[in-house]
């Protein structure tokens, strides 16, 4: 976490924070509350006894507790242990303000839960600073929770943000209709956000486009370049082919990514009436092709990654992509994917794995099955996975 906090440790202000003091005796009340009044405190509540301490504990909401052990009705060790055992007071500090002096009675003062002691008679200096300690700690530690639920619910919002940029189930089931190509996805990030992308496009001639991308790292400036990319689809539609496409997307996504930065990527183009599949590629992972009464086999995705040089070239490949035809397209955490006894499923494994989902009426959804039972989550890296089905119109 970088920045500054918003006070210095021993200069705090104190004026928002909030003091009880639970003790049997008026007078170490009165004299309590007189010095924490002097150190600029905003609010102090009193308690006679551990009963009516705990009572005051959820309207008053304390920052923190100066608590005396010998009490009637409940004592200062019950009043802790109770305070301890509800979790919104876990955190809590609780000053023990004492007259025992004996070793065994000191272990069992934090034993019980407190947090900090000071023994009686009563010393302003040693009182003022530790109450000063604690409640500064405090402060610090409602300043980093605060930040961490506003970070995360930022993250939560812009992870919802990238879902949405994926295609919807409606939009495939009308791709279906339309093309008779069915189309099973699968999106997992590896933290809030990740860097993998996959888009679907019906190029309104009777063909549809498919681009998929993976960029360099995990996290925040993973997304932020697949959010890049995002805007570049709209700004630079996929065209007819893909490797003229390839290269304009790679010159103008080149200048938008910082050094060091880059994207695997295929685009592809589904031509049904043809029985085509019409690609090119930039380092991805490869492919695999299943056609009827043929082995399944890795397509050819190497490449120049987007992002390496701004000149960089491609070819367009061609494959029959017939009805029955299935294609299966995913990023690598899936065949980079470390077992309980530290195997890699590897290329030749996660085929085995897509053989046996494509005999299946659910295909996409029974090799994440397979694959999960043997390497369950959470993964290393963004997982996407792609299935394409050719079942006619």
């Amino acid at each position: 976490m970088t920045g500054s906090y918003p006070f210095t440790l021993g200069q705090a202000n104190l004026k928002n924070t909030r003091v009880l003091i639970v003790d049997d005796q008026e007078p170490n009340r009165k004299l309590l509350a007189a010095l924490v009044t002097s150190m600029g405190v905003g609010a102090i509540e009193h308690a006679r006894d551990g009963v009516e301490g705990l009572e005051k504990l959820a309207a008053f909401k304390p920052d923190l507790v100066l608590l005396d052990i010998m009490m009637p009705n409940m004592d200062g060790f019950e009043m802790c242990r109770r305070l301890r055992q509800n979790l919104e007071w876990r955190d809590l500090p609780v000053l023990v303000n004492t007259a025992l002096s004996e070793p065994r009675e000191r272990v069992e003062c934090f034993e019980a839960g407190a947090t900090d002691m000071v023994v009686k008679p009563i010393n302003a200096p040693e009182v003022l600073a530790r109450v000063r300690i604690h409640l500064e700690n405090r402060m610090l530690l409602n300043t980093l929770r605060h930040f961490h639920e506003r970070v995360a619910q930022e993250l939560s919002m812009a992870s919802q943000m990238q879902g949405s940029l994926l295609p919807s189930a409606d939009s495939l089931e009308a791709l279906k209709k339309k093309y008779g190509l069915t189309v099973a996805s699968r999106f997992e990030t590896s933290s809030e956000l990740g860097g993998d992308f996959w888009q679907i496009r019906d190029l309104e001639d009777g063909r549809l486009g498919i681009v998929l991308a993976d960029f360099s790292g995990h996290g925040v400036s993973a997304a932020l370049n697949a959010f890049r990319l995002h805007t570049l689809l709209d700004q630079h539609p996929p065209g007819p082919g893909p490797a003229v496409w390839m290269a304009e997307l790679n010159r103008a996504l080149k200048p938008l990514l910082p050094i060091g930065q880059f994207a695997t990527v295929l685009y592809g183009i589904f031509d049904a009436e043809a029985e085509r599949f019409d690609y090119a590629a930039g380092g991805s992972p490869s492919p695999i092709l299943m056609r009827p009464g043929e082995p399944a086999r890795l397509l050819d995705a190497s490449g120049l990654f987007l992002g390496a040089t701004r000149d960089a070239e491609y070819e367009t490949l061609s494959v029959p992509f017939p009805k029955g035809a299935q294609i299966l397209f995913y990023s690598d955490a899936i065949p980079e994917a470390l077992g309980p006894d530290g195997q890699m499923l590897g290329e030749d494994g996660l085929i085995g794995l897509a053989m046996a989902a494509a005999q299946t009426a659910s295909p996409l959804a029974e090799l994440m099955r397979l694959f999960e039972s043997r390497f369950p989550p959470p993964w290393d890296d963004d997982l996407t996975a792609v299935w394409v089905g050719h079942t006619g119109p």
